[in-house]
């Protein structure tokens, strides 16, 4: 309350408090949700959720079910669409929720660009205090989110690493990131897509030799087994497809030019 305070961009409104003995069900928080998005008369809204998430889901748990990022997208689409949605999580698992949203982003087929954002009204940005398959030990958003006093904004970590060992995750598409700015036509390929765009970090370039003969591989390693493939690489013996996806392999010392526009053009950072 007092950070929303603070920020003269926001006002608040309890869509759910749930104290022990007066828990709701699935379906209330739901119908309380659909009424404030279907009330908005700000160009944004924030949903913030901290409490108990479901293993492996992220979703939100009340005593008689979850509420699921499905869920909360369709009322976003039925009655908010056109503004922005802020969707906070605050609790363990909550990455799997911004890894749905950019399911659902490709699935629609909404540009890596906030021009495409924007022109399909969908503008959704999601914050999570930890990855998909990690617990929340701290509730960071509950307790250490700044306000900017001259933007009079809040401000959530990005890929942050706590004392826990969590790690901070955002989903953010509005923002216009092709060449001509906001004013101008969209120039972003419209062939990329969000998914491989977010999974750029994990995408590495092995060479060395196979069977006696130079060779390069690219290979898009499997998140949960970045650490491993670091250190095997150090041994100087591998086999990449123990460690994820191998996108493209060729003989010789260097990949042509042509697979490396590609890799770059799939998978670099906006």
């Amino acid at each position: 309350q007092d950070m929303v305070n603070e920020s003269e961009m926001y006002s608040m409104k309890y869509v759910m408090v749930d104290f022990p003995g007066n828990q709701c069900t699935r379906d209330y928080y739901l119908k309380r949700i659909e009424h404030f998005f279907a009330n908005c008369d700000k160009d944004s809204a924030m949903l913030w959720y901290t409490g108990a998430a479901e293993k492996g889901t992220g979703n939100w748990c009340f005593k008689d079910g979850v509420i699921t990022f499905q869920d909360v997208f369709e009322l976003y689409l039925n009655h908010l669409r056109g503004k922005v949605m802020y969707l906070v999580c605050d609790c363990s698992y909550s990455g799997k929720w911004r890894d749905e949203c950019v399911k659902k982003y490709d699935e629609i087929g909404v540009g890596v660009c906030g021009h495409s954002s924007k022109e399909q009204g969908i503008m959704v940005k999601v914050y999570t205090s930890c990855k998909y398959d990690q617990e929340a030990y701290e509730l960071c958003y509950t307790q250490d989110v700044k306000v900017d006093k001259d933007k009079k904004v809040l401000l959530f970590w990005r890929g942050k690493k706590l004392a826990s060992g969590q790690i901070t995750t955002l989903f953010a598409s509005t923002k216009v990131r092709c060449k001509n700015g906001r004013e101008g036509p969209c120039q972003t390929d419209i062939s990329r897509k969000w998914g491989e765009v977010l999974l750029g970090h994990l995408t590495y370039l092995v060479q060395g030799e196979d069977r006696g003969k130079p060779a390069w591989h690219y290979v898009l390693v499997d998140e949960e087994k970045e650490e491993q493939f670091k250190e095997q690489v150090k041994t100087g013996n591998i086999d990449v497809a123990n460690f994820g996806k191998v996108l493209h392999s060729g003989w010789g010392e260097d990949p042509p030019q042509t697979i490396r526009d590609e890799i770059s053009k799939r998978f670099s950072a906006l």
